[in-house]
């Protein structure tokens, strides 16, 4: 339970708004804070290699702001802070953000970044105190922001905001969080690969070399795409102030036939023709079915049908169920969902104390062993009395994984002994990957159980 405490499952809203601006390229997170936000950042980022290649980690740059500035006020020092960045950080945009120390003493944020603005400098700001949610609510809270700024955004860019097809519709991507998604780079790559595919553009804003520029044309989108509810707040901003719609996915998704529907209803709102999307459809069909006739006939022969505990945010619980169930008839024995919205009273539809930590009735979702909760205790309870083979978790869940004989796949943040930076269990190539994962550690868990030794198999 320990390294639960010091190790939590998600940061500050604070360390969500740096998560997500660090990932786009060319943009610099300007910290108003204490030097420990940015450091307690930094070492949370180290779970899973992230981060920006251009800024990253302990390279933040932050006001460091101290004793006499709580008493006194920080905006000077904000506004030295704002000129050093610009000197030493080649950015394209700078996006000052404040702290619960800035948010509590009443540093004027907005004030400084005008004065930047007045200058010329391409700075705005996003006033997202730490205690008012978690990394979750910073996502959400910050992508909402900077849309909302876009004409500011559009305005002080020095060059074209949009180089990209202008024949072909374009999509934004929403929903799917930087950091807090373990396989995010790789979920982005593959729904590009499938949107490019059938004749779409896209916005990804976290993997392009043109970041800002595709921040820039957000605005410009014909249809916006979210692929969790913590893209939703967001997106409703790109319909208010730009009249984009938007539609809402569960999951990002994970197999052929999964596939094959997201791109015709996609194809069908922007009224692309059947002759568009049916080569690539095709193409993709038969190198699915290819590579999953192998895998399915070594998984009858090894007779390799688990049961499973799966640990994480609600889109991930959903899309690796649904395919565990859909592919392997895999026995789903336990769920556990991690991202409750902070101060809801309902939680899809259902009261918050029919879905409680002690809840074990059905909620339509799974299985009655459905349970939302991200009290590390109350998992490790929930995983211990599954019977599970396999759990589908992170770090945070190795203790209780080994407890129970069961081995450790990691699908969720945080991870702490394992590297992924391009991987990802989503689309159609993701999809034999995740096959090829499931087959991997259903091999493992049976040697285990022969060698009754689980006490090294931590991840």
């Amino acid at each position: 339970m320990a390294e639960a405490i010091a190790r939590p499952r998600y940061g500050c809203a604070l360390h969500g708004a740096v998560r997500t601006l660090t990932a786009i390229r060319g943009v610099v997170p300007i910290v108003h804070s204490n030097a420990g936000c940015a450091i307690q950042d930094a070492l949370a980022s180290r779970a899973g290699g992230f981060g920006n290649a251009q800024i990253a980690g302990c390279a933040i740059p932050g006001s460091a702001v101290q004793e006499r500035h709580v008493i006194f006020g920080g905006a000077s020092r904000l506004r030295e802070q704002i000129k050093n960045s610009l000197k030493v950080f080649n950015g394209e945009l700078y996006v000052v953000l404040n702290s619960c120390e800035s948010a509590m003493v009443g540093d004027d944020i907005e004030a400084m970044t005008r004065e930047a603005q007045e200058q010329g400098e391409p700075v705005i700001h996003s006033l997202l105190a730490g205690f008012h949610g978690d990394s979750h609510y910073g996502y959400e809270t910050v992508m909402a922001d900077l849309f909302s700024k876009l004409p500011d955004i559009q305005e002080i860019l020095p060059k074209p905001a949009f180089s990209g097809d202008k024949r072909k519709p374009l999509v934004n991507i929403l929903g799917i969080l930087p950091q807090q998604d373990l396989y995010f780079r790789g979920e982005l790559l593959e729904l590009r690969r499938i949107l490019t595919g059938a004749g779409i553009q896209a916005n990804t804003f976290f993997l392009s070399p043109e970041g800002v520029k595709e921040l820039a044309a957000a605005s410009k989108a014909d249809l916006t795409l979210v692929f969790s509810h913590w893209g939703v707040k967001a997106a409703r901003k790109l319909e208010e102030l730009y009249q984009i719609p938007y539609q809402t996915y569960d999951t990002v998704p994970t197999g052929m036939e999964e596939v094959e529907t997201f791109v015709r209803q996609v194809a069908g709102v922007l009224s692309l023709p059947e002759e568009t999307i049916h080569p690539f459809l095709k193409r993709e069909r038969e190198s699915f079915e290819a590579c999953f006739a192998c895998i399915r006939e070594a998984f009858y022969a090894e007779h390799a049908n688990h049961r499973f505990a799966l640990v994480g945010e609600e889109r991930q619980v959903k899309q690796y169920a649904g395919f565990l169930s859909n592919y392997f008839q895999a026995r789903i024995t336990a769920a556990v969902i991690t991202d409750v919205p902070r101060n809801a009273d309902t939680y899809e539809g259902l009261p918050l104390s029919a879905v409680s930590a002690n809840s074990t009735e059905s909620t339509g979702l799974l299985s009655k062993n459905t349970v939302y909760t991200s009290d590390a205790q109350e998992i490790a309870r929930v995983l211990r009395s599954s019977s599970a083979d396999i759990v589908l978790g992170s770090s945070l869940e190795a203790d209780a994984a080994i407890q129970s004989q069961a081995v450790l796949l990691p699908s969720s943040w945080p991870v702490y002994r394992q590297a992924i930076y391009g991987k990802s269990w989503s689309g159609i190539t993701g999809a034999i990957t995740f096959a090829e994962d499931y087959m991997t550690k259903g091999k493992e868990m049976l040697r285990l159980r022969e060698e009754k030794d689980f006490s090294f198999k931590r991840i």
